[in-house]
């Protein structure tokens, strides 16, 4: 099994290594978790192994997406692959989305070079296809399966970022789980400091650990800590 890493070493140990390539992961969480930086991560270490990646933003402006890079170190990192081509970052605002999704879509599916693909958030996506109207659970089924369809038809090892508590509920409240190939948990406990874990609760074809781990967000990003 061909497997695309995170290059966070102790979270890729939890998982034989990586993602299977050419699978559909959720990263999921309430805000504050570090979701946007595990994906950075993600696409970094794949422009590492010289693979062309694609990150879409589609909630922060590309200063907040800089401004993240600084904080973490990233920045030069980052820029040096953009400049070689391995790394494409885009940040859209639904407006724009709407009118150009189609065709970066058609963009991405046509260029085989393309071996990451991350989608920040896939509320906002999922918005996309949801419109206006309130959909009925049999509805919103298909909405779900269509979507996720839409990246199965993408030759990439693609990750999606999830809300989990946004005020929308018309998905945060619907599992996806069991369309998504992985479900990596990002979740946190106040005991008077923060305390963050990582859950792996699916990784199909891949026998990840049954444990949580512990995990901080320091200034090179995500870092697994060590189990007590």
């Amino acid at each position: 099994m061909e497997r695309e890493g995170f290059g966070i070493k102790e979270f890729d140990s939890m998982i034989e290594g990586g993602i299977p390539k050419n699978s559909i992961v959720g990263i999921s969480g309430p805000p504050g978790v570090g979701k946007s930086i595990f994906s950075i991560h993600y696409i970094i270490e794949g422009a590492r192994q010289g693979q062309k990646s694609v990150y879409i933003n589609l909630e922060e402006p590309q200063t907040n997406i800089d401004k993240l890079l600084h904080r973490f170190g990233m920045f030069d990192e980052v820029q040096k692959f953009i400049q070689e081509g391995l790394i494409i970052i885009r940040c859209i605002d639904f407006d724009a989305f709407e009118k150009t999704y189609p065709e970066l879509l058609r963009k991405i599916r046509q260029n085989k070079d393309i071996k990451r693909l991350v989608i920040d958030s896939f509320n906002c996506f999922f918005n996309y296809y949801i419109g206006t109207t309130e959909p009925t659970e049999i509805m919103l089924r298909r909405l779900l399966h269509k979507s996720i369809s839409t990246f199965r038809n993408i030759n990439a090892t693609t990750v999606l970022t999830l809300e989990k508590d946004k005020a929308d509920t018309r998905l945060s409240n619907f599992s996806i789980s069991y369309l998504t190939d992985g479900h990596i948990m990002l979740d946190f406990l106040e005991f008077g400091t923060i305390e963050r874990r990582v859950f792996i609760p699916k990784m199909r074809w891949t026998d990840q650990d049954k444990d949580g781990r512990n995990y901080e967000i320091d200034s090179k990003g995500i870092k697994i800590l060590k189990e007590q």
